[in-house]
């Protein structure tokens, strides 16, 4: 019987995903996450509390500096599982790392709680901190199996993620038929100014509980003492995540942020080349509950948020000295790399013998005319090789500490020096000649910018902008919602969703307590 899974992959280098509609720059992505899911439904969910956990600082920072395999998986669950669908997700599952140290990937599966628990649905941090931005694979050209699926299957997650943001800000505004229960009126919270009604807030929480199933006041009770929640808590876990919503919109009108009608139009269009047209696209929005006008609203909304982030948090481009401190304190990550030339005759693994004998008789022949110099390289991929991706560069696919190659090809490009030419290899997509064209090698440390390979260069400039404008944005959401003036008053009695936790014990029998 299939059971969910969780793979946590850390590429030896960080891996670009480029934003989806050109929202931002490039983002290198130091952890990829692939999410089989058994049963349908709950996708949005779970990504959401993936996100939840790297939308953390401290949280982020104890993933990333994980060294081993069994670290990353307890780092990563342990914070995964701690969440309410986390939890569900977990129990009956397994958490996997497929781990790329240097040059070696290894897999070792780990198996998490067993017991089941229905109680999935996400807490109001989760619903509203979700991403909102999509990554997809900057490089496809011959990817290992596993981390090509898993790459082209983050980047369809990550675009999904950008629809379940929306979904929460959706939920944010909708109008819920409180024909069920009654609204109390007041002000819940004040901000700069602003009211944010209690009827609001009780609007969206009983949207919540409608929309997972906790209809009933014991299921509702439940789901909070299994997510060490109360009322209140809840309430003003929610209270914030507005607040920071209309800080933010305040900030854009202080720094006088607009997204035209054509910024987004042209947004649009790209999100649709991105996901393989606008007939795909829209059937992808629509599974979701989504049309092409609130998708818009959600595309406007993003780029006012990256406007907001360039007019607060501007950045300059990386100063040399910086890019070769970032390379020296990371450089087993770079050094040693090698650039390569790739032929390639395409046969498919499952083919018959004969197909794939005589793709390795036509290989072997190509091979031999380079090495007596009847043809050049560049013309030996000209006349032979099937990768149209390659082909057009010459056979170039640039530099393995860059992007991440099939094991085979991996193994018997670190076997060459420069010039050097490859015997014929057989890997999942049929039968290489590699050539290594370059080579990038400092003994203890780089010492001037001169040492770096120019690609190397203008990758690690990119981490290091992208760092900093992060960095820097935190930095000034964090002193924004400091200085900004905040009043939150008590949650009135009579609301619809205070309901009693007397008696209710937690689900789950490894966390057993009693909240009064």
């Amino acid at each position: 019987m299939a059971k969910p899974y969780i793979a946590v992959v850390k590429p030896a280098t960080p891996v670009t995903f480029n934003a989806m509609a050109g929202m931002g720059a490039p983002v290198p992505a130091q952890i990829v996450i692939n999410l089989g899911i058994a049963e349908p439904g709950g996708q949005v969910e779970a990504l959401q509390a993936l996100m939840n956990i790297f939308m953390d600082a401290d949280t982020a920072a104890d993933v990333l500096g994980q060294t081993t395999p069994q670290g990353m998986v307890e780092a990563s669950a342990a914070t995964f599982k701690s969440g309410p669908w986390g939890r569900s997700f977990c129990r009956g599952g397994r958490v996997v790392t497929q781990w790329r140290l240097f040059d070696s990937l290894c897999e070792r599966p780990t198996m998490a709680n067993k017991k089941k628990n229905s109680e999935a649905a996400p807490t109001p941090e989760q619903q509203t901190r979700a991403a909102s931005s999509s990554r997809k694979k900057q490089r496809k050209t011959y990817v290992s199996k596993t981390v090509k699926i898993v790459l082209v299957v983050i980047g369809v997650l990550a675009m999904l993620l950008s629809v379940s943001a929306m979904a929460c800000s959706g939920l944010m505004s909708q109008t819920e038929d409180t024909s069920g229960y009654k609204l109390t009126g007041g002000v819940a919270a004040t901000i700069n100014g602003t009211n944010l009604t209690e009827d609001t807030v009780t609007k969206q929480i009983m949207s919540m509980r409608t929309s997972y199933g906790y209809t009933k006041d014991k299921d509702w009770a439940q789901y909070l003492v299994n997510n060490d929640l109360t009322p209140k808590k809840y309430r003003k876990q929610l209270i914030d995540s507005y607040t920071q919503q209309i800080l933010l919109q305040q900030a854009q009108k202080e720094n006088g942020v607009t997204v035209s009608d054509e910024e987004v139009e042209k947004a649009w269009k790209d999100a649709c080349k991105s996901a393989g047209g606008a007939k795909t696209f829209k059937k992808t929005l629509k599974t979701y509950g989504y049309t092409e006008d609130t998708y818009k609203s959600s595309l406007k909304e993003s780029l006012a948020q990256q406007k907001l982030k360039d007019a607060v948090a501007p950045t300059s481009k990386p100063k040399d000295s910086e890019i070769v401190a970032y390379i020296n304190e990371n450089l087993s990550s770079y050094n040693d790399a090698r650039r390569s030339s790739n032929i390639l005759i395409k046969v498919d693994s499952d083919a018959s013998d004969e197909d794939k004998a005589a793709a390795k008789a036509k290989a072997q022949e190509c091979l031999d005319k380079t090495n007596s110099g009847e043809l050049s390289f560049e013309d030996a991929v000209e006349q032979y090789s099937d990768d149209t991706g390659s082909k057009e560069k010459k056979g170039d696919v640039g530099w393995d500490k860059l992007t991440t190659f099939v094991d085979s090809y991996q193994a018997a490009l670190e076997g060459l020096n420069k010039g050097d030419v490859s015997d014929v290899v057989e890997s999942t997509y049929g039968y290489h000649i590699i050539k290594c064209t370059d080579y990038f090698h400092v003994d203890n440390q780089v010492d001037d910018i001169k040492q770096v390979p120019k690609d190397i260069k203008k990758y690690v400039s990119n981490v290091v902008k992208t760092q900093a404008e992060s960095t820097a944005y935190s930095e000034w959401l964090e002193q924004y919602k400091k200085d900004a003036d905040i009043t939150v008053n008590p949650m009135p009695k009579d609301v619809p969703y205070n309901v009693s936790l007397k008696g209710v014990t937690k689900s789950s029998t490894d966390n057993s307590s009693t909240t009064e």
